[in-house]
């Protein structure tokens, strides 16, 4: 009788199997532009995200959606993955000021791109960011030169010079009135640039150098001229190169 109960619970146990929890619809892959309105609806809520949470520097404004992809999402919703390009305002982050009344860093400022991957989820019609991964960097000095050689260039936040005009600001600002007493929260920004003196002059040398058998002799003879910076300008306008 034992034996008779204990092959029955067996054949019990072998005729179960995995039963599903519920139905799931097929997978639906949907494509969109870059420039859909749904797109740039996902582009908004992430370059909000990104400026909401982003804790040092500048505010940035949505330059253009590089690349986007659209994938279902279990139980229900999609997963939205954008690639954007973003520029720099003027704005820095605790500046309360909308987006929309910032305005776009110059290029002659030297300004500051960033790139960002973005993976949102949509559920209802409502977007919410999941991750968000950004790099950020300066435009080619080079290239500013090349436009506009006097204009001031990024300069490293760790040069004691910037250090050292900071410590100034600060100290004039806190000893001008009775206004609040303020404290270094960081170095946002820093810029150098050549301040030439206006009345500097001008200088035109020939130099000769004479090797024989290793020995050099150098001769030199400059001609000293008074400043003239239209003369300057109109050169390096029509001379560009040899």
């Amino acid at each position: 009788m034992k034996a008779l109960i204990a092959l029955a619970l067996f054949s019990q146990l072998l005729s179960c199997k995995a039963v599903p929890h519920g139905p799931f619809p097929p997978l639906v892959y949907r494509v969109l532009d870059c420039d859909d309105p749904e797109t740039e609806e996902a582009a908004a809520e992430a370059v909000n995200y990104i400026n909401t949470h982003h804790q040092k520097g500048y505010k940035y404004a949505l330059n253009r959606i590089e690349k986007v992809r659209v994938l279902p999402r279990r139980p229900f919703g999609e997963i939205f993955v954008l690639e954007l390009d973003l520029l720099e305002t003027t704005c820095h982050v605790v500046n309360p000021l909308p987006l929309e009344n910032c305005t776009v860093r110059a290029f002659t400022d030297h300004a500051v791109e960033g790139d960002c991957d973005v993976k949102l989820v949509k559920v209802d019609g409502i977007f919410s960011v999941s991750s968000a991964r950004c790099h950020s960097s300066p435009d080619s000095a080079e290239d500013i030169v090349r436009v506009c050689p006097d204009c001031p260039l990024l300069a490293p936040l760790n040069d004691t010079r910037v250090a050292h005009a900071v410590a100034l600001a600060l100290a004039q600002f806190n000893s001008d009135g009775p206004g609040p007493y303020i404290k270094l929260l960081e170095i946002a920004r820093a810029q150098r640039q050549v301040n030439a003196d206006a009345t500097a002059q001008f200088g035109f040398c020939q130099a000769t150098v004479i090797n024989q058998r290793g020995v050099e002799d150098l001769k030199a003879n400059c001609s000293i001229y008074e400043h003239q910076v239209p003369a300057l300008t109109a050169m390096v306008a029509l001379f560009s190169g040899y």
